[in-house]
């Protein structure tokens, strides 16, 4: 008994050592699977109509699985009825817990959240459309949706269609109809219903269908569409500008200083007093939040002002308090200024140089600002040329620079340089005194400031704060115009009030005219610009980014399609149709 189940055994072992080897094994190596699944049938069909159940199943060629369903599936018209979704291998269900409106044609977009099992290629015909009623709408809305300032495409923008007559908008709720861009901006609502409605796009970062006002990227067209044509086209412009309300949110002592404080950056403020006659010193201060009182009350408690404070899109924000500053041992913040153009900057033998303070200025002494070549004095600051800002806390002057004075100090330099040179070469034929000679007796080629510098003398500013300014100077070498190239622009145009900017390809500024419609820009840097023009069609003088809550759409902007190449020691023209 015992040598049979010995025996017994010893033949299951093999018999399943066997049939293991035997077994066959998927083969490895071979192409990479990229055909996407195959939709092989549909409950509906597309384009069905009286359609009355609230499930929808898809059958494709092979196994399947989903990918983000929530984030890629999109509905339209918007529902808010809740589903659920089912795959057995290569069938996907889903199935809606409240039915659809009645005489209403949908579309289900499915995009990639489809994908096959193995390799995750998604699928390509994944749109679906049927409807409740007995025909199927077949208006629809296309057209561009680009960044306004840089014709730059975005990631994630969704263009929505609102019902003109409801109260739901981009800023309390989801649009009725919507559709994402593609990569180059071009965007397709389909299957609409004949009405009246109200376009948008924004930048949807969170991926909830609605416009978070204060950090999304948005546009808008002003006008009620009336949809009654088969194709409409619309292209659309973006801008972001923060849209919460502007309030303020406290106004009291802080340190050595009182302060307003809002909920959101300032665009520009005025403050005055009420009664007295009194001069006030003020200044924008924590990221532009705050407007920042300097305490020069003399005699006084405290004093009653009024303020506006506006925000970028023109929220305008009035009230009158009382300034009041208290005992502090706080220190004040230093006394910092920039000078512009930047330190060893090229520049014209006439430019203009511009000083920001972080303080409003109490005082200056014109005596401690002069340019001087070298050693040498040639250009002073006259009081009668500054231009102040309207809190004092910039300043702008021009600086014209007399090419024959500059000639005549270079011609002395090299003079004495030469001389210099000359002395080196006898000492050094002297051997016996070059011998005898130590290191710190021997001539030495005097220090000498190369090129320009505008300089600012100790003291030169005193701040609202009492601090006065240390001295500095920055050093500017004046171009050689073969070195730089020349453009001329001109401006094919009914526009009377414009503005044209070279700009980087970073789109940086580098130089801006206005109003001209021939004109001729010279000495720039050899390199690769752009040209945009900003339109003031309102002729107020500004170019406005307008105000959505206020229906004011962004003046226009045109920049020219072509990319200007800037040589050397050469001139190009380009004529701007806009």
């Amino acid at each position: 008994m015992n040598k049979y189940c010995y025996f017994l055994l010893f033949s299951l072992v093999a018999y399943q050592l066997f049939t293991s080897c035997a077994s066959p094994t998927s083969p490895t190596g071979g192409p990479k699977d990229t055909i996407p699944p195959t939709l092989l049938h549909s409950i509906p069909l597309k384009q069905t109509i009286n359609f009355t159940d609230q499930s929808i199943t898809l059958i494709f060629d092979e196994r399947i699985k989903t990918a983000k369903l929530k984030e890629q599936l999109i509905i339209t018209p918007l529902t808010t009825s809740k589903y659920e979704f089912t795959i057995k291998k290569n069938i996907f269900k889903i199935t809606f817990e409240e039915p659809f409106n009645d005489n209403t044609t949908y579309t289900l977009n499915f995009r990639e959240s489809i994908q096959d099992l193995t390799e995750s290629n998604p699928t390509r015909d994944n749109k679906l459309t049927f409807s409740t009623g007995n025909y199927i709408d077949s208006l629809s809305v296309e057209g561009y949706v680009k960044e306004l300032l840089t014709y730059d495409t975005l990631e994630s923008v969704f263009v929505g269609l609102y019902n003109a007559e409801d109260t739901i908008t981009i800023y309390n709720g989801s649009p009725y109809y919507f559709a994402e861009a593609d990569e180059k901006g071009k965007y397709l609502i389909e299957n609409i219903k004949n009405g009246n409605y109200l376009i948008y796009a924004f930048k949807d970062e969170n991926k909830n269908l609605k416009l978070e006002t204060n950090k999304e990227a948005y546009a808008f067209k002003k006008d009620t569409l009336h949809l009654d044509s088969l194709t409409t086209t619309i292209n659309l412009d973006l801008i972001k500008l923060d849209l919460t309300e502007l309030k303020m949110m406290s106004a009291l002592a802080s340190g050595k200083y009182f302060e307003i404080n809002f909920n959101k950056y300032i665009d520009d403020y005025n403050v005055q007093p009420v009664l007295e006659n009194h001069t006030l010193y003020t200044s924008k201060s924590k990221e532009n939040k705050s407007i920042r009182f300097y305490n020069n009350f003399t005699n006084m408690d405290s004093l009653q002002v009024s303020f506006e404070a506006k925000d970028s899109i023109h929220n305008t924000v009035t009230d009158t308090l009382y300034v009041k500053f208290t005992e502090s041992r706080r220190k004040t913040d230093d006394f910092t200024m920039q000078l512009t153009p930047a330190n060893r900057s090229s520049v014209n033998a006439n430019f203009t140089t511009n000083l920001t303070f972080n303080k409003p200025i109490l005082a200056y002494n014109t005596d401690s600002i002069f340019m001087r070549y070298d050693t040498t004095k040639i250009f002073q600051v006259n009081d009668s040329t500054l231009r102040w800002s309207k809190h004092k806390n910039e300043l702008s002057f021009d600086v014209m620079i007399n090419k024959v004075l500059i000639d005549t100090l270079n011609a002395q330099k090299q003079r004495m340089l030469a001389s210099i040179n000359d002395t080196t070469q006898i000492l050094e034929e002297q051997q016996n005194i070059k011998r005898q000679a130590s290191s710190k007796d021997a001539p030495k080629e005097p220090k000498i400031n190369q090129g320009l510098q505008i300089y600012i003398g100790n003291g030169a500013f005193i701040s609202a704060d009492n601090d006065t300014s240390v001295a500095f100077g920055n050093n500017y070498k004046i171009i050689d115009p073969t070195n730089f190239g020349t453009q001329e622009v001109v401006a094919n145009t009914q526009y009377k009030s414009f503005t044209v900017q070279l700009l980087k390809e970073n789109f940086e500024v580098v130089r801006e005219y206005r109003n001209d419609k021939n004109h001729i820009i010279k000495n720039i840097e050899p390199g690769k610009y752009i040209i945009r023009i900003l339109i003031d069609t309102n002729e107020d003088g500004k170019w406005s980014p307008g105000n959505m809550i206020e229906q004011i759409e962004p003046e226009p902007v045109y920049i020219y399609p072509d990319v200007i190449v800037i040589r050397a020691d050469w001139e190009t023209s380009v004529t701007l149709s806009f």
